[in-house]
């Protein structure tokens, strides 16, 4: 288990103690296993306490890094936390007012909902079966081939795009930034172990209506102070996604 439980609500101290050891393992599973591990074993009001102190420790890289991976851990699908902690949690946060920490609990939907076009299938790819699209888009060099397969926006075939060697973080921020999309399509985005740590994308699917609320406000934490400040303005996006923002910022701000 990472860390030692201490008496009273944990400080900066315990907070970068606790990211410090996080951003020293492997990016990934490991180390949203390893969150999810300390933090359930914490009573709910000392867990709403460390995660707090996280986020006001984002604005250090390895404070990001750790409340990416506490984000990571709330939404993985391995029940690393019972629910009536989880419940608790929330109420504790709650009850706190430390929307920041409650934020990372939900799950609302897209602010902007998917309706598919009504316009034609690409003509170059209409021909092909799922099975040819997602080989082509693993393989694939043609620059204009994989912006095709990208500009459809099939999750699936989006996920094995993502794995091409070829692919470069502009192309990605692109298909991060695309709108209207589909949230399953900027889900494979927020997955993809490879490309998600990087802050141009992150914040690609922060500002994007379309990406899943939860997946948007998990992100936050990773992102600099004026990126925040230009989300909370933004009219655009989800209310939640902007109080949170707003809220992120303003406590690094009072912090100094």
């Amino acid at each position: 288990m990472i860390g030692s439980p201490v008496r009273g609500d944990p400080g900066p101290a315990e907070a970068l103690a606790l990211a410090r050891q996080l951003a020293a393992l492997e990016e990934g599973e490991v180390r949203a296993r390893a969150a999810a591990r300390h933090l359930a074993s914490l009573e709910p009001a000392r867990a709403v306490a460390l995660v707090a102190a996280l986020v006001r420790e984002s604005s250090t890289a390895e404070g990001r890094v750790a409340l990416a991976a506490v984000g990571q851990a709330l939404i993985g699908p391995d029940g690393a936390f019972a629910y009536a902690w989880l419940a608790d949690v929330y109420a504790e946060a709650t009850e706190r007012g430390a929307t920041e920490v409650a934020a990372l609990l939900v799950a609302p939907p897209p602010h902007r909902a998917y309706v598919e076009p009504r316009d034609k299938a690409d003509s170059r790819l209409a021909h092909l079966t799922l099975g040819h699209k997602k080989a082509m888009a693993r393989a694939q060099r043609d620059p204009d081939l994989l912006a095709r397969l990208a500009a459809e926006g099939d999750p699936v075939v989006v996920r094995e795009l993502l794995r091409n060697a070829r692919l470069t973080e502009p192309f990605v921020v692109r298909i991060a930034s695309r709108r209207p999309c589909r949230s399953g399509t900027l889900r494979c985005v927020f997955e993809a172990r490879r490309w998600r740590t990087r802050p141009a994308v992150a914040l690609a699917l922060a500002r994007n209506p379309f990406v899943e609320t939860e997946l948007a406000l998990k992100l936050l934490g990773s992102l600099g102070t004026a990126d925040l400040r230009d989300i909370a303005r933004d009219g655009v996006l989800h209310p939640l996604v902007r109080a949170v923002a707003a809220k992120i910022a303003d406590g690094r701000e009072r912090r100094g």
